[in-house]
């Protein structure tokens, strides 16, 4: 299947890369068909990328290693819409986002979970003030190699991130 974008021109995906976000995600509902993309040159990053808008993608990547005691917690109902059977299925990501200033930061109270074998994620809003909306991450180092996460490490993203 052929998925339209801004970013890359034209990508073939497969079926399995699909994922369906029944509630969309927040500010963007209407938006519920996505592939979960992998970035060609940026190891550790992930696109979610609409398969119906091409102007629509989200940099995901796991959550970072320098917050320690982040944690989802997913209540009965997440688990049933997410048709969630084994903890071994699910990824959790956070969604990147540019700071002032340019550097990157995620957001730790809008995770996207995804129960990798069944294709369907959604995005949870954490109540607990404790994370925060904009979590820097810190740059390496200019002569590291061009890595986002050689573990868990943010690097430097291309400007249309």
């Amino acid at each position: 299947m052929n998925v339209v974008t801004t970013r890359f021109g034209t990508i073939q995906v497969s079926e399995a890369d699909l994922v369906r976000i029944t509630d969309g995600l927040v500010g963007f509902r209407g938006h519920t068909q996505f592939v979960l993309w992998t970035d060609p040159e940026v190891r550790g990053l992930t696109w979610l990328q609409s398969t119906s808008a091409p102007e629509l993608a989200f940099g995901l990547v796991p959550p970072p290693a320098s917050a320690a005691d982040y944690k989802v917690d997913l209540r009965p109902g997440d688990r049933a819409s997410l048709e969630l059977e084994d903890e071994r299925d699910l990824q959790v990501y956070v969604i990147l986002n540019r700071g002032e200033g340019g550097g990157l930061t995620v957001n730790l109270q809008g995770p996207v979970v995804i129960n990798k074998r069944r294709r369907i994620g959604r995005q949870m809003v954490l109540t607990s003030s404790r994370h925060a909306v904009r979590y820097p991450l810190e740059l390496p180092e200019p002569d590291t190699a061009p890595t986002l996460l050689p573990a868990t490490q943010p690097a430097a993203l291309r400007a249309s991130a």
